[in-house]
């Protein structure tokens, strides 16, 4: 949808501090690079094998019998079930490290399985729009399951999609807004296996920076949340907070300090800064987005209402976060937001509205979406969505 992956990207790379413009401006262009990779290929995507095996073994004791389901895939088996053979191998083989380590945050336990790195071990290598591939990647399984033991939704589900996790590799001493799956090169797999999610991460190898530390962590949402984590700009550490409400894995993965190679990552990272410093490409300025943009033009906090009205299955009041940043979500039948405000509400006067950024699909004003907070007596903050009333649906003249 257009421009809708900007706008949520904006709001869901700031949580817990908001970074400078620029550094959001060479996430967002990075993001675009992925976006024109072919469909097949495209960063963030999930194949789903046709059929599911569950594990199991006949044990014979005594004069009866006992059926055994062995809840978890290995590593080599999770592969296995996408299909792919090379990767199998390479798990198998004594360059993939075992973890089997558990975290429990948010009503969530992740368990980091295991991780293996090396050129062409994949039957899927991910290719650019340009045909560009991407030979030397880093493979890590993680699962997801509920505390509770609750089954997760099967890909197939309804109920699928509906709680999203942000999975991804970091390197110490960098940044991790910046350096993460979206912006190198990253993509997934995933599937469910008797109520436990599996992933398969891959993006690339970042062996090259093990005497760094390299982590694994997955936090709630779709994107990088800064609450989830501290990172530390002066030793290069990545914490948990343990304040934050939500999942917040993160994992030491212990590769073989050996394998750094300091030359190869400052090409790497030259590489990289080279890459996102790139200028803009020019995108195609449409009737639609001037139809949008003369409607935004004309509405202000005061006359909101006349023009817009809002979505009432969106109203909610924003959690606070230890930074005093509203946090909200929602999720309807076409468009879904999992973000923070990126408005400073200090100084605003309880009763006022403010119209927080928008997004829209190809349907021009049909499709537009209106963030709007609005400061409350009693110092809470609501979070809804305004839509273009319908006698506005109409085309606007110059």
């Amino acid at each position: 949808m257009k421009d809708k992956i900007d706008s949520l990207l904006e709001q869901a790379l700031s949580p817990m501090e908001l970074p400078e413009q620029e550094l959001n401006n060479q996430i967002l262009r990075k993001i675009k690079e992925r976006q024109d990779m072919k469909q097949e290929q495209m960063c963030y995507k999930r194949r789903i094998p046709a059929a599911v095996l569950v594990a199991a073994c006949m044990m014979i004791l005594c004069s009866s019998t006992v059926l055994a389901i062995y809840k978890y895939l290995s590593p080599a088996e999770v592969v296995t079930e996408i299909n792919d053979n090379a990767l199998q191998k390479a798990f198998l083989s004594e360059d993939a490290i075992l973890v089997n380590e558990t975290q429990e945050s948010g009503g969530y336990k992740v368990t980091l399985m295991g991780s293996v790195a090396g050129k062409n071990i994949s039957d899927f290598l991910l290719k650019t729009g340009s045909g560009e591939v991407h030979e030397d990647r880093i493979y890590t399984i993680i699962t997801i399951e509920r505390a509770d033991g609750t089954p997760m939704p099967d890909t197939n589900s309804d109920e699928y999609g509906e709680v999203c996790f942000f999975a991804s590799h970091y390197i110490g001493g960098l940044n991790p807004s910046l350096h993460n799956m979206m912006t190198m090169n990253g993509s997934y797999t995933e599937f469910v296996n008797n109520g436990v999610q599996y992933r398969v991460l891959d993006m690339d190898n970042i062996e090259m920076f093990a005497d760094r530390g390299i982590y694994v962590g997955v936090n709630s949402g779709s994107f990088y949340d800064m609450g989830a984590y501290i990172y530390d700009e002066g030793t290069g550490e990545m914490h948990r907070n343990e304040s934050y409400v939500g999942v917040n894995a993160l994992f030491h993965l212990p590769v073989d300090k050996s394998k750094a190679d300091p030359q190869a990552a400052a090409t790497y990272l030259k590489d990289f800064e080279e890459s996102m410093n790139e200028p803009d490409e020019p995108i195609a300025h449409t009737d639609l987005d001037s139809q949008v943009e003369k409607f935004m033009e004309m509405l202000t906090p005061e006359n909101l209402d006349e023009y817009a009205e809002p979505i009432e299955e969106t109203r909610q009041v924003c959690t606070i976060d230890e930074n005093g940043k509203p946090h909200y979500s929602y999720k309807l039948e076409n468009s879904a937001g999992d973000g923070v405000a990126l408005t400073d509400l200090s100084g605003i006067q309880p009763g006022s509205k403010v119209i927080d950024g928008w997004n829209y699909s190809d349907d021009g004003l049909e499709g537009l979406e209106i963030n709007v907070l609005i400061v409350n007596e009693d110092g809470t903050i609501t979070f809804v969505l305004y839509q273009p009333r319908k006698d506005q649906l109409v085309p606007l003249t110059n």
